[in-house]
């Protein structure tokens, strides 16, 4: 096992916090970032990975499976043979990955899985599939471009009345302060930041982000039932009311990711390889219990995800703008 896929495992044991940064990518060049350690990491994540052999399990079963992204080991392609699935088609756009997915599955002796290499609205299938299972969830659900992915797959791929296998990622969106870390947990972010001070980030990818810092209450940014007509834009507007008095510094985010009717995943409550983004703002505002933000939230989903905020706080009948931003990738 890599060694920083062991040291970032034992983190996430002893409840450490961290405050990372990544520059924003575009989804299909995203695909070509992954080194092998973050699949490695998601690979050995059981938070992610009970709920998805779970919901497999009750749905493969003499079945057609289509996989989008199944990563250098072809972790639910195999996972759905095993389950019973007839056949299974796994497609993989990092070429790496891919030929690493082929190994797996020709070691396995698995006859009935199809390991394809590209982007899946580039490929054609002989057929079309009653399953569809995808791990292409962002740490925002839609950031890394799943929906025009899964839209076509819909249209060209699947069976009319296909199990989706997530069937619905919802995003929270949460107004917050600083959250406040250790000694230790500020100098192992900063330099995994390459040594650039916190006060200088306006977008953090936290873990164990801490909800002491949460100033009101979570509130649905993104509802994708995949199994439905997929936005390709969304437009909201949230009212969130202060609960307690504070400095309100940005918003973070969270998804709930639903495998099944039971079996759900939530970033929020429990550590996982999601990243809590955390869009910080440069100056801080005083907030007391009683005032309302309006948050609005705006974004483009029809190609490579962009998105846009928005606060205002209101106060005693006078309502002032105090920060926004605007990004495109993951």
């Amino acid at each position: 096992m890599h060694p920083l896929t062991v040291f970032f495992n034992y983190l996430k044991r002893i409840d450490f916090s961290l405050a990372l940064a990544r520059e924003h990518i575009g989804n299909r060049a995203l695909t070509d970032w992954y080194p092998a350690w973050v699949y490695e990491l998601m690979e050995t994540d059981e938070a992610r990975n009970r709920p998805y052999r779970d919901a497999i399990s009750a749905a493969v079963r003499d079945r057609i499976v289509l996989e989008l992204g199944t990563g250098r080991k072809a972790l639910w392609a195999i996972y759905c043979a095993r389950a019973g699935a007839k056949r299974v088609y796994a497609v993989e756009a990092n070429k790496r990955a891919y030929e690493d997915s082929l190994d797996c599955v020709r070691s396995q002796g698995l006859g009935n899985v199809t390991v394809l290499h590209g982007f899946s609205d580039r490929i054609e299938l002989p057929e079309r599939c009653d399953v569809l299972v995808h791990d292409l969830v962002g740490d925002i659900g839609s950031s890394e471009g799943m929906i025009p992915f899964i839209a076509d797959a819909k249209r060209r791929l699947l069976k009319a009345d296909a199990t989706h296998i997530p069937r619905r990622c919802q995003t929270y969106a949460v107004v917050v302060e600083d959250p406040r870390l250790s000694l230790a947990e500020s100098a192992l972010s900063y330099a995994l930041r390459g040594f650039r001070r916190f006060d200088d980030l306006d977008f953090v990818r936290c873990f164990g982000f801490s909800h002491a810092a949460q100033l009101g209450e979570p509130q649905v940014f993104e509802d994708l039932a995949f199994d439905q007509t997929l936005p390709l834009s969304i437009d909201r507007q949230l009212r969130i009311q202060i609960t307690r008095d504070g400095m309100l510094r940005g918003v973070c985010f969270f998804i709930q990711l639903f495998l099944s009717e039971t079996r759900m995943i939530d970033t929020w409550a429990s550590a996982t390889t999601w990243a809590t983004p955390y869009v910080r703002f440069k100056t801080g505002t005083p907030v007391r219990r009683g005032d309302a933000i309006d948050l609005r939230l705006q974004s483009d989903l029809s190609g490579n995800p962009s998105y846009s905020l928005k606060l205002v706080l209101n106060r005693d009948g006078a309502a002032r703008e105090i920060g926004e931003y605007a990004w495109s990738g993951d």
